[in-house]
């Protein structure tokens, strides 16, 4: 049985073996089609979908509901009350997509996220590593889903030649 791969990053550990990732390469102007037929396909119980910028996110949840999906954003714009309450309810299950900032990715630990969204890659190798690592964790497996588009090869270059692994591309109907 071969050893399984592991990185570790400023004291938090990810096992990549437990992790399926994906590439979609789409255009940023159809990225949010692209987004909703991953998810549509999917149909996770709890995912993370996660945006570069406080803005991006904003877009994103209303854009999301008002294609009925059920969604909350959590980013450091939102009062600290509010950001417990919603990380409260989607602990509960109350909503299926939280939509989050890098800065919601670190010491986010959540039982039963199965699927990661990459809707912006990250702005570093770290970041991607803190972003996937909420998912797949004590053994479990998870999955996830980088959207790019051609601005973005430089950094997913970056990211396969740290990681030590081509991600494959996933095709869309």
């Amino acid at each position: 049985m071969k050893d399984p791969v592991t990185i570790s990053i400023k004291k938090e550990e990810v096992t990549l073996d437990t992790i399926k990732q994906d590439v979609v390469e789409t255009t940023d102007r159809k990225k949010q089609d692209a987004l909703c037929t991953v998810l549509d396909q999917d149909n996770p119980f709890m995912a993370i979908i996660f945006c570069r910028t406080k803005r991006r996110a904003d877009e994103l949840e209303i854009a999301l509901y008002r294609r009925g999906y059920n969604c909350e954003k959590i980013h450091s714009d939102i009062i600290q009350s509010k950001r417990e309450r919603i990380m409260k309810t989607f602990r509960h299950g109350d909503f299926q997509y939280l939509i989050a900032t890098d800065v919601a990715s670190r010491g986010l630990d959540i039982s039963g996220v199965s699927h990661i969204y990459n809707y912006d890659i990250p702005e570093s190798v770290e970041n991607y590593i803190h972003r996937i690592g909420r998912t797949g964790r004590a053994g479990e497996e998870g999955y996830t889903c980088l959207f790019i588009d051609p601005k973005d090869k430089g950094m997913l270059a970056e990211i396969e030649k740290t990681i030590k692994f081509k991600i494959p591309r996933r095709k869309l109907d």
